[in-house]
C-alpha cells in the first residue's frame, strides 16, 4: 500500500505536499481546490493547523477525514522541528523562538509552556503549563514556580500562544508578565522572556511595555 503520507516530507508551507496529502482523503483534483479555498479563508498554513476540525470541515469540499489529515500535519511537523531541539546546550534567540514557535503549531485553544534555564541561560526543560488564558487563574505562577524547583531552576521563559489573533502583546498579556516578574524576583526566580506566538509569527512582551500606562497591545 502507497503511503501518502511521508512525515519527513511535508513542509509547513510546501503547497504540492499540503496538497498531496489531502488527495489521500479527497483525491488529486478535489485536493487542489481544497487547498486553494483554505487559503484563501485563512491566509496561511500555520492558521489553517490552529483551526479546530469542526472549523476546517465548514470549508466546502473538507472531509472529516481529510480535517483529521490537516491536524495530523500540523502535529508532525511540530513534533519534527521541537525534538530537533538540544536541551543543555547554547542556542541563539532565533533558533529559540523557531522552537518555541513549533511548539504551538496546530493549536486551536491558548495554551502555555514554560522552559526553564540553567545559570548560564541554557535552556534544560520544557513544560506544558496550562490550556486557557495566561491570565485566568493563579494556578499557572504556582504550577511554574513547582516545576522550576523540581528542574532545580531560577530562570524562566513564558509562552503562550494566540490561536486566532495577533503576536503582539495584550495590554492583558502585559499586566501580567508585569504581576509575574513581581512573583518570581520575591521568590528568588527570575523570568527572562515572555513570548506570544500567533499564525506561526512570534512576539514578545519588552520592558518598556511594563511601564507604559498608555499601552494598549
Amino acid at each position: 500500500m502507497k503511503n501518502c503520507f511521508d512525515t519527513d516530507s511535508v513542509p509547513v508551507t510546501d503547497v504540492s505536499s499540503f496538497e498531496r496529502v489531502l488527495a489521500c482523503s479527497l483525491g488529486a483534483e478535489k485536493s487542489r481546490a481544497a487547498v486553494e479555498r483554505l487559503l484563501e479563508r485563512y491566509g496561511s498554513f500555520s492558521t489553517v493547523f490552529s483551526a479546530t476540525e469542526e472549523e476546517i470541515c465548514r470549508i466546502g469540499g473538507i472531509s472529516e477525514n481529510a480535517a483529521i489529515l490537516i491536524k495530523l500535519m500540523a502535529y508532525t511537523n511540530s513534533r519534527r522541528a521541537t525534538e530537533n531541539f538540544e536541551f543543555g546546550k547554547e542556542h541563539s534567540e532565533v533558533e529559540l523562538r523557531e522552537y518555541i514557535t513549533a511548539l504551538f503549531l496546530g493549536l486551536s485553544v491558548e495554551t502555555v509552556y514554560a522552559l526553564f534555564l540553567d545559570d548560564s541561560g541554557r535552556v534544560i526543560a520544557c513544560e506544558h503549563v496550562s490550556e486557557g488564558t495566561v491570565n485566568s487563574s493563579d494556578v499557572i505562577p504556582r504550577k511554574i514556580l513547582e516545576c522550576a524547583r523540581r528542574r532545580k531552576s531560577k530562570n524562566i521563559i513564558l509562552a503562550h500562544n494566540h490561536p486566532k489573533g495577533s503576536a503582539s502583546p495584550s495590554k492583558d498579556d502585559v499586566m501580567t508578565t508585569g504581576r509575574l516578574v513581581n512573583l518570581f524576583s520575591s521568590v528568588g526566580m527570575r523570568l527572562h522572556a515572555h513570548y506570544v506566538v500567533a499564525d506561526g509569527e512570534i512576539g514578545r512582551v519588552e520592558a518598556g511595555m511594563l511601564y507604559d500606562p498608555d499601552y494598549r497591545g
